[in-house]
């Protein structure tokens, strides 16, 4: 079982015990233990090469596996800000720390150990850090089942008397455990064997001395060759160490080393120098459409050319992928570094003449400056990360200096990400349904499902504060899952229990929308619910469609082709073109709320509105206005002919046991 289901298991008494659990107070309470089998302790595993994480307090921020529900999940628990990744049990947990999908392992330090020899990994990692605690280890069952402890204790006590405990944890912890007579007879085979090589070595020293003297002289020559080609050998080994491959510039590695001596000297010296972190705005779409090995010449390119820039004290280094860091020593005040910064997105404004292609490259730059932006060479590289990506945000060709509003902001994004990592499995998300209304008829056709986050002790988290984030992430992916099935679900549910049938229409992200698998995954979705696919409608954003127009037409064609209605959400406020909606299956458009909620006093609003229905319906489409409020805002729509409308004027956004009262 996973470690969780084993532990529940054991409190409904379906299973009569464990066969390890580390002894707490809490626990004692509520079960009972055996004699301890091993005393263990808690420790932080990180990859040998790691220079940053020294103790609990350095992971925040980082990703760190562990097995859930676990002593050690309780160990991590109270220090907010690191990344958590459960695991159902310590091997998955090494497994993620060795593969690379985490920074750090925390668990019990004798299994971590047994796993990493058995794997024969563990000249790769490496424990850092005091052992958090130390616990008793052993055999576990309910209370009240005192007989079981009895046999166990019994059979404990055996093992240990006739030496079988020994011999199994020499096994699984690689001690040496062997009585007299093995001692005395192992003494005496290799007094034994010593004498026969002595005095073979001996005999054979005495026979072939003058041959061994040339030989001295022959193999002091090749010594010497092979030291000179040690010494080269070492150099390469440096090179590929602390140098990166494509560019031959240093390494975050050597980075992080030369970034270190820079905040030890500032210290010292009472001085200040700044971290600009680059990363090149779009560098993976010349990847995708020019391959890799131009991608690269172009990154030896961009290296060249901001060498150029530096000065004497500076260090340039290539840290992976598109991003490059600049450490400017000894600056008297900030305007310096910006000048810097303005210099290299200047020289971007030359194309990069790669291959037969002028090439024309943006970058975005995050300053740190010591000691404000940070006093640890973590801190310094972490805020300046977060100062590009406001850049990015900002347009990108373009820098940002970093301040500690920014910090705060930040962390309390990195916390609100770990929380909804673990709402999905909390049951804290939930699904809002508004009615969507025929404005001839007057009558229900249909609903939109709307995403909440309901975070106990806080309530009801704004979407557009955990959405963007979810996107940024890639949460967006299982959520999405999570709501297209739900929403399937609950529609199929309201129609098995004899309410007219109505489409409910679910609102995609362009994330999700691309992955290969899309059409897929909806098909499955659909064949798992029940839901027939003329109950479900898709809304995706006019962004998406346009971000790969061929694949578009490709996954909206087979949607229709299997009855699933297709709807371009938020219409007017993108990409706005009937150009492409010709050449694809879409049933319908909505107008974006910001549209409806000036037409009363607003011409350019109303006009944009008369001309989005008048031409959508020339395209035989239908039109959805969204955010209707008032009945002056109604009246405008059903005189300029648009066939539905949702908004607060009907009915907000409520649960579904509200919806259903509704549709009574």
């Amino acid at each position: 079982m996973k470690w969780r289901d084993a532990i529940e298991a054991l409190e409904k008494r379906e299973v009569d015990a464990i066969q390890g659990m580390s002894k707490t107070e809490e626990r004692q309470k509520k079960f009972l233990f055996a004699t301890p089998t091993v005393i263990n302790s808690q420790s932080i595993f990180v990859m040998k090469e790691t220079s940053i994480i020294s103790s609990l307090e350095d992971l925040v921020g980082l990703r760190v596996a562990f097995q859930y529900g676990d002593i050690n999940h309780e160990n991590i628990m109270d220090t907010s800000g690191i990344i958590m990744l459960p695991k159902k049990n310590q091997e998955e947990a090494i497994d993620a720390l060795l593969n690379g999908d985490a920074d750090a392992y925390i668990g019990n330090r004798l299994t971590g150990l047994f796993y990493l020899q058995k794997y024969r990994k563990s000249f790769l990692v490496k424990m850092v850090g005091d052992q958090m605690n130390t616990v008793e280890y052993g055999p576990v069952t309910y209370n009240g089942n005192e007989e079981l402890v009895n046999l166990f204790n019994e059979g404990i006590e055996l093992l240990k008397k006739s030496g079988t405990y020994d011999k199994i944890y020499a096994k699984w912890f690689g001690q040496e455990v062997i009585d007299g007579k093995n001692i005395l007879k192992t003494y005496l085979e290799e007094i034994i064997l010593s004498l026969i090589i002595i005095i073979t070595v001996f005999s054979l020293f005495i026979i072939w001395n003058k041959k061994l003297k040339k030989e001295v002289s022959k193999r002091t020559m090749e010594l010497e060759t092979a030291n000179k080609e040690l010494l080269l050998h070492q150099q390469k080994i440096n090179n590929l160490a602390y140098y990166d491959s494509v560019t031959m510039l240093p390494n975050r590695l050597f980075l992080v080393e030369t970034l270190n001596k820079y905040i030890e000297n500032a210290s010292i010296e009472n001085s200040r120098f700044a971290v600009l972190h680059l990363d090149l705005d779009r560098f993976k779409h010349i990847n995708d459409t020019l391959g890799h090995n131009t991608g690269d010449k172009v990154l030896k390119l961009v290296g060249k050319r901001i060498e150029k820039l530096m000065e004497k004290e500076d260090f340039f280094a290539r840290i992976g992928g598109d991003e490059f860091i600049i450490l400017k020593g000894h600056i008297n005040n900030d305007a310096e570094t910006i000048d810097m910064a303005n210099a290299i997105i200047e020289e971007f404004n030359r194309p990069f003449e790669i291959s037969g292609y002028q090439l024309f490259l943006t970058t975005s730059i995050g300053i740190s400056i010591y000691p404000y932006g940070g006093e640890n060479s973590n801190d310094l590289i972490k805020n300046s990360d977060i100062s590009m990506y406001v850049a990015k945000g900002n347009g990108g060709n373009c820098y940002y200096v970093y301040n500690k509003a920014l910090s705060e902001k930040q962390m309390e994004n990195l916390i609100l990400i770990n929380e909804l990592r673990q709402a999905l499995e909390n049951n804290e998300l939930i699904m809002f349904y508004q009615p969507i209304i025929d404005t001839v008829k007057g009558q229900v056709v249909g609903m939109e499902a709307l995403l909440r986050w309901n975070k106990p002790e806080q309530g009801f988290i704004s979407p557009d504060k955990f959405i963007p984030l979810a996107e940024e992430t890639g949460l967006i992916i299982p959520i999405g899952e999570w709501v297209l099935k739900s929403v399937c679900i609950q529609n199929k549910r309201w129609i098995d229990r004899g309410y007219n049938a109505k489409r409910v229409f679910v609102n995609i992200s362009a994330r999700q929308f691309q992955q290969k698998d899309f059409f897929e995954k909806i098909i499955t979705i659909l064949n798992e619910t029940g839901l027939d696919p003329n109950y479900l409608g898709l809304e995706i954003t006019e962004t998406t469609v346009v971000q790969d127009i061929k694949y578009t037409i490709e996954i909206l064609n087979k949607l229709k082709d299997i009855g699933v209605s297709i709807s371009i959400d938020d219409f007017g406020t993108g990409y706005s073109s009937f150009n492409y909606l010709k050449d694809m299956k879409v049933d319908g458009l909505k107008i974006d709320r910001s549209f409806i909620g000036e037409t009363n006093n607003n011409c350019r609003k109303r006009a944009i509105a008369k001309t989005i229905i008048l031409l959508a319906h020339q395209l035989n489409l239908t039109v959805t206005a969204e955010g209707v409020e008032t009945k002056e805002q109604l009246e405008f729509l059903k005189e300029n002919d648009c066939d539905y409308v949702q908004g607060y004027y009907y009915s907000k956004p409520i649960s579904a046991d509200e919806f259903e009262k509704f549709l009574d």
